[in-house]
């Protein structure tokens, strides 16, 4: 499992380090991967439910990263999205080989140290009930959500990833969060 995240660089570090990558600069590649591997990690262990698959995917998506990098060029979208299309990508090859669905495991909430046992079981509670109502949703209804609210990409961004168009993208969120909210308030 990757390290914890450094800060995402500004837009003017990300293209320099990404211009010295380009160039074999190891010290850039090293400092792209510790800053967006651990976000490339979570989304694919939320996909796939399984940490060493997603250890091998996430090690897939930076080879790939790796090897398409002499072609990368920033055309208004950020790099980490360009990162996130190609772990979409390797996700969805790899369920083809497998010829299964992916299933969901939420991670668990981090709470701080000074959480209450009562605040710990309230968290646990909510985050089975999320769990429990995403598994309700369609893969690109979970996609969405989770490139929205984990990753915390905007529509646009997230249409990219998705190759769909933003206009899809505002729909697929608005009815994932509208069957979120009804199979939630069922459970209530």
């Amino acid at each position: 499992m990757p390290s914890r995240p450094q800060a995402a660089p500004d837009a003017q570090q990300q293209a320099r380090l990404i211009a010295r990558a380009k160039q074999g600069d190891e010290a850039a590649i090293s400092q792209l991967y510790r800053c967006y591997a651990p976000g490339i990690y979570g989304y694919l262990a939320s996909r796939v439910g399984d940490t060493a698959l997603a250890d091998d995917l996430t090690s897939e998506v930076f080879v790939r990263a790796l090897e398409g990098l002499p072609g990368f060029q920033d055309r208004g979208i950020p790099f980490s999205a360009w990162l996130y299309r190609i772990a979409h990508d390797r996700m969805v090859d790899h369920f083809r080989r497998q010829a299964r669905r992916p299933t969901t495991a939420l991670q668990e909430a981090r709470l701080p140290a000074t959480a209450g046992v009562d605040q710990v079981v309230e968290t646990r509670l909510r985050m089975a009930q999320l769990g429990k109502a995403m598994e309700g949703l369609t893969e690109e209804q979970h996609q969405v959500i989770l490139l929205r609210f984990v990753a915390g990409f905007k529509l646009r961004e997230v249409a990219y990833v998705m190759d769909k168009s933003t206009a899809a993208v505002k729909m697929l969120q608005l009815r994932a969060l509208a069957r979120l909210r009804q199979t939630v308030a069922q459970t209530d």
